[in-house]
């Protein structure tokens, strides 16, 4: 056994270790007399399986060692051994973290403390290595049922595509286009486009990023999917409220609170039942009653999900929204998904509260705040766009491996004015860019690609003319591409899917700034 002890008093270090091997075998110890022998104690804080500290020391005191013991090693055990009997500096080191307080006149003890505290530890590492399997499997559960809804859901999109571009096809070899067919083809592409950001949200996570949102509009692009998500016994209807206000919400945060909220009621009504989703606007006044005696007066939007389900007991209503608490069965579920939805709810400074019936039913009424009561109209700084009055001008290098994507965004921007280059992967970009760089006004570039990535091409570009503006296109996530650092803060972003339109207006946008302004949206 491997111990750390921080005590001034030889004699003392040497009672320790004789305490500790009458019990353990192979007890050795570092023993740092100052400051800056403990400095260096701390590097090798790996090899430690206990820490001893004395309150009293010359040059520091047991709180302070505790606190950096803790910050850098937040499961090794420690205990403190020391002369004073103070109930006080027991009180505070305890809430610190410290793992057990020996008095030196009952050291007798200390081996039995050891024994205790790393029992302890075992076990709690041992509950957060199950938590963290546990989460995964809720998770996992979650993208499984959300898997399953979108490839039935990909299934009818993609048969309504090929469905109209063959009705498309066979008008125009009649001689008579059909430009229905075509906005039906774009409308079910959106329809995809939505479905593929909700998968990207579970498959990877994603940050909370909260944006002017409304409620009705979050509820109706997830409806088909729960429709068929939740199987053909139960009826879902939607009531929305109209002219609701907007609210400041992460839109696929919503979407999880949703799904959870949706996939709980289904299980509590395995016979079939009703589902009912509503919107509705309240204010809440001084003094209100019928409402959480929490909220703050202020205007909120209010989320029901109401279902006519099995209901539940006031001892199972009031341990809900505890981590790991469930009524199912062992292998059903992990208990995990209303923590979830209350965490959410928690981070858009709004209020959840369960109303049930044994036998008759649930409702789950959400509050959330209006975005003007989190964003007063004076802090809300809305994106200017820039006016698409006249056509663009300038020399634009497009990197794209796909062909296809590579010759629509060509053709676009030609049709808008600019002046193109053309490029499979970075190192025909980079070559194209070195030959006109004193010409190229922007580049637009995928990160994937062939022979040079995204990442290095960029750096490249850089190390030759600094001011060059880059647009990175990708179908992965902002915050996944920054995360593994295939994106760099100088570059502007564009998530595919998609629309030409918003392409064209984010290279004027581009181009307008000032050569000085990150090109940030």
């Amino acid at each position: 056994m491997h111990c750390l002890i921080v005590d001034d008093n030889p004699f003392d270090r040497e009672l320790i270790l004789h305490q500790m091997r009458l019990v353990f075998e192979d007890v050795d110890a570092i023993e740092p007399i100052d400051r800056e022998t403990f400095e260096c104690a701390l590097a090798r804080l790996g090899e430690v399986d206990v820490v001893f500290t004395d309150y009293y020391l010359k040059w520091s005191n047991g709180i302070d060692i505790l606190r950096r013991i803790r910050a850098l090693a937040p499961d090794v055990p420690v205990i403190m051994v020391s002369d004073t009997g103070s109930e006080e500096i027991a009180a505070q080191a305890m809430r610190l973290g410290l793992n057990d307080y020996v008095l030196k006149s009952h050291l007798a003890r200390l081996p039995l403390a050891v024994k205790e505290c790393l029992e302890n530890v075992r076990l709690r590492v041992e509950r957060r290595h199950l938590e963290e399997h546990m989460l995964k499997t809720q998770k996992m559960e979650s993208l499984g049922l959300l898997v399953g809804g979108i490839a039935h859901d990909f299934n009818n999109l993609l048969t309504a595509i090929m469905g109209y571009a063959r009705r498309g096809l066979a008008a125009l070899e009649q001689g008579q286009p059909e430009p229905g067919y075509f906005q039906s083809i774009y409308d079910r592409a959106e329809q995809g486009a939505r479905l593929t950001r909700q998968l990207l949200a579970f498959a990877r996570g994603q940050a909370f990023v909260p944006s002017e949102v409304n409620v009705n509009d979050v509820i109706a692009n997830l409806f088909s999917f729960l429709e068929t998500s939740l199987g053909p016994t139960i009826e879902v209807s939607f009531q929305p409220e109209p002219d609701l206000k907007a609210v400041y919400a992460d839109p696929t945060r919503l979407e999880q609170v949703l799904m959870n909220l949706c996939f709980n009621a289904r299980d509590a009504m395995p016979k079939g039942g009703q589902l009912t989703l509503a919107t509705r606007q309240v204010r809440i006044q001084e003094g209100d009653i019928g409402y959480p005696p929490t909220l703050k007066p202020g205007e909120y939007v209010m989320l029901t999900v109401t279902d006519t389900g099995v209901g539940m007991s006031e001892e199972v209503r009031s341990r809900l929204f505890e981590p790991f608490f469930t009524t199912k069965d062992v292998g059903e579920g992990t208990g995990l998904g209303l923590a979830v939805v209350y965490g959410i709810i928690g981070q858009h400074h709004g209020f959840i509260e369960v109303d049930s019936v044994v036998n008759q039913g649930t409702t789950f009424s959400i509050y959330l705040p209006t975005h003007e009561q989190l964003m007063p109209v004076t802090e809300a700084l809305p994106y200017i766009g820039v006016e698409e009055t006249s056509k663009g001008s300038g020399l634009v290098l497009i990197v794209e491996d796909d062909e296809d994507l590579q010759l629509l965004m060509g053709m676009v921007l030609r049709e808008e004015g600019y002046s193109v280059l053309q490029a499979r992967d970075g190192e025909e970009g980079f070559r194209l860019f070195e030959e006109h760089a004193s010409d190229i006004q922007l580049i637009i570039t995928d990160v994937m690609m062939p022979r040079v990535k995204g990442q290095a091409f960029q750096e490249q570009v850089w190390q030759v003319r600094p001011a060059t503006r880059i647009l990175v296109i990708s179908g992965y996530q902002e915050i996944q591409l920054k995360q593994q650092q295939l994106l760099d803060g100088r570059s502007a972003f564009l998530q595919k899917p998609f629309g030409l339109e918003e392409l064209t207006a984010e290279v004027r946008r581009l181009l307008s700034a000032g050569p000085k302004e990150i090109p940030s949206r």
